[in-house]
Formats: C-alpha cells, structure tokens, sequence
C-alpha cells in the first residue's frame, strides 16, 4: 500500500538551496570586503607611514643642511688664547667693520687672502691686550678718548679764537658722522683704537731697547718686482758695463728706502731679514756676504728680487730714533742742511723697519710658545675660509664714497 508524501516533502527544494548559496555568498563577499577593507587600511597606512618619513627625510636633510650652511659655521672655532674665543662668526664681524673702514677710506677688502690675515690680527690683539700689563703698559679709556680727539677734533687756524663749545659740537659731530658712514658702533671702534694704540706702546717699548749705535752696513740696491717687466738676470748683466745709479734709476721700483739712484744707506742686521745673509754672512749655512764694492746676483725674496751693492761695513754707525728727534727740537733740526735732514729722516726710517721686524718677532714667539703650552689655538680650515669670504662678500657696500685716506677716524 502506498501511503502519500507528507507536505512539507511535496515542497519544492530548489529556492531553499539558492537561500542558502546566496547566504553563503554573501558571507562570503563580506568576508572578502572585510579582508578588501583591511588590506586597504593597511595599504593607507603603510603610504602614510612612508609620507611621514618622506617628510621627515626632507625636513632632516632641510635641517642638516640648515644645520651645516648656517647654524654651524659662525660657531666653529677660529683661534683661542687662553679663555678668550674667537669664532667663525666673530671673524665675519671683524672684517666687516674693517671693511666699513676701507669703503670710507676708498679702498677695498682683498678677500682671496684676509680672512687668515684678520684673524691673525685679532689673535695678536689679544695677545697684546693680556700681556700688556706684564710687558708695564697699558692703555685706558682716557688714552682712548684722547686719541678719538687727535683725530676728530677740528683744528683752527693759527691766531682765531674758537669757542672750546663748538669745538666739542664739531668734535661730536665727526665722530658722529664717520660712524654712521662706516656703520659702526662706538664700542667697536674705540676697541680698535685701543688696539692700535696697545701695538703702538709694544713698538715704542721694543725701540726703546734699539742701541743708538749699532753694526750697519751702507748699501744701495735695485729692487723689481718678480712678474714685473725687467728679467733681473739682464738687470745684473747690464751692471757689469754701466754704473749702478744709472741703470737704478731705470728699472728700480720704489719701496720707500731708496733714492732715484737706488742708494740706501746704512742697514742693520734685522731691518730687511731675507737679505741678512747676502749683507752680512751666515756661518751656520756657510754663507759668505757680499763684500764690499761688490754687487750681488739676483736675490728672491717675497717682497721683489733685488740687486744689492754693498759699498761698505760692516761698522758702527748711528741708528737715531723719534726720541732724538724730539729731544733735537724743531728750531735745531730746521739748522740742518738738507743732506742731514735727508739722512736723518732715512735713520727714522730704517730703525722704524727694524722695529717693526722685532714687533713681529715678538708675536711670532708668542704664537709658537702658546701653540707649544696650549694656551693658544688657531683654526686652519680653507672651508671654513670660503665660508667667512662668502658672508663677507654678501655685505652690501657700507658706503658710496668717503674721505681720502688720513681722514678723519684716521691714523
């Protein structure tokens, strides 16, 4: 017997089936969406994280740079004597108030070469101005403020009355303006005279050890420069047929010591270093000087080439400085014949080159003692260099025009 299905078997299955897949599909799809939405977010994250370190690899290498180009170099050391630093920075500063001077004076900062030069200045400045006290000088702000006068102080003709109020107004009116013109502040000019007025004092102390009399030599010589036009070797060969003076007074390039016909005079050891040996022998390098009435080949040296004529000497002669001239008077020294006069003026001269010379040595054999007991430190870094003349080079010109040189402000 065959019993009939019960209703819920007479029933379709179909469309249970479909409910079921697509069920099944969309749990699925979201599942898949689900993963989809994570990878994206982690795709997002994964893109910003590499653009913030982007960004801060940029931001790095701005700071880096910012860090090497500007914050950097004004603070690196440039020189040091004991507990006094002086920094890349500083040096800029220096040399553009010397170059507001020099604009004033008509004249220019040589920045292939200053940069060294200026901070050889400053560390001899401070050399001078902590060893000035032991040395027995010094130099106060009434010195100062007198040598700011000698320099700007208006002076009136002979015989007119001038009311000392308006001399003060003129007075600091001219400082006043130089300042402005050089943009410079007060302070740091008055450092620089001080300055000046300490390495005057060192030089008066040393010429005050230089004998009135000392072992001289009396030379003339032909001075060239070493690009110039005249070959010096033709130069000495024309010497050997025609007189000295004559071919001097041809091809001789003046440098303050000689006359017309290249005489000099008389020269001590010292005065002129490079030339110490063909004056005056060196033993230790069995060198033996020029005699006398002889003349010299072509000496190299790095203030030209010369030719010397070594007339006589070497023996004791006079060597007078400003003091004799002071203590001589003007009414005495105006008694004089002009060949005295002349001679006397070359004795200043030539005892101002010697001491000069010994100023220098002085400061050379500071540095070398400092350097050696580490108490003075010189930077040398031809980058750091570069640096210093670029800065320099971007400050715009302090002035248009000013006073020729000895002006006011002045030595």
């Amino acid at each position: 017997m065959v019993f009939p299905r019960s209703p819920e078997e007479s029933l379709p299955q179909a469309p249970t089936q479909r409910r079921r897949r697509r069920r099944r599909m969309s749990a699925e799809d979201a599942q898949r969406q689900s993963e989809r939405r994570v990878q994206e977010r982690r795709r997002q994250k994964i893109a910003i994280g590499i653009g913030a370190a982007l960004v801060l690899v940029v931001i790095a290498i701005v700071g880096i740079g910012y860090y090497i180009e500007f914050y950097k170099p004004p603070r690196e050391l440039a020189g040091q004597v004991r507990d006094v630093r002086f920094t890349m920075g500083d040096l800029v500063d220096r040399i553009r108030v010397l170059q507001g001077i020099n604009r004033y004076q008509g004249g220019r900062v040589d920045l292939s070469t200053v940069p060294f030069e200026y901070l050889q200045d400053m560390i001899q400045a401070e050399i001078i101005r902590q060893a000035s006290r032991g040395l027995g000088f010094s130099v106060t702000d009434e010195d100062i403020d007198q040598e700011l006068r000698r320099r700007f102080l208006p002076t009136p003709p002979p015989g007119q009355e001038v009311d000392p109020g308006q001399l003060d107004q003129e007075y600091d009116n001219a400082l006043t303006t130089f300042l402005t013109s050089t943009k410079l502040s007060e302070d740091d000019y008055r450092r620089l005279v001080e300055e000046e007025l300490l390495r005057s004092q060192l030089s008066l102390l040393i010429d005050a050890g230089i004998p009135s009399e000392i072992e001289q030599v009396e030379v003339a010589w032909i001075r060239m420069d070493q690009d110039g036009a005249a070959d010096p070797q033709e130069v000495r060969n024309r010497l050997m047929r025609e007189e000295f003076g004559q071919v001097a007074a041809e091809v001789n390039v003046p440098d303050g010591f000689t006359n017309p016909q290249g005489y000099v005079g008389w020269v001590p050891r010292g005065a002129f270093p490079e030339l110490d040996d063909d004056l005056y022998g060196n033993p230790a390098r069995e060198l033996e000087p020029v005699p006398p009435g002889e003349i010299s080949d072509p000496i190299f040296t790095q203030e030209g080439v010369y030719i010397i004529h070594k007339i006589s000497g070497p023996e004791v002669q006079p060597l007078r400085g400003f003091q004799a001239l002071a203590d001589m008077g003007e009414g005495a020294f105006q008694s004089l014949t002009q060949e005295d006069r002349d001679a006397l003026r070359q004795e200043l001269r030539i005892r101002g080159k010697l001491a000069q010379q010994e100023v220098d040595q002085w400061f050379d054999d500071q540095i070398s003692r400092g350097s050696d007991e580490e108490w003075l430190k010189i930077r040398f870094d031809s980058e750091l260099y570069g640096w210093v003349a670029d800065q320099v080079q971007l400050s715009a010109p302090r002035v248009s025009g000013g006073p020729p040189v000895g002006g006011p402000g002045l030595p």
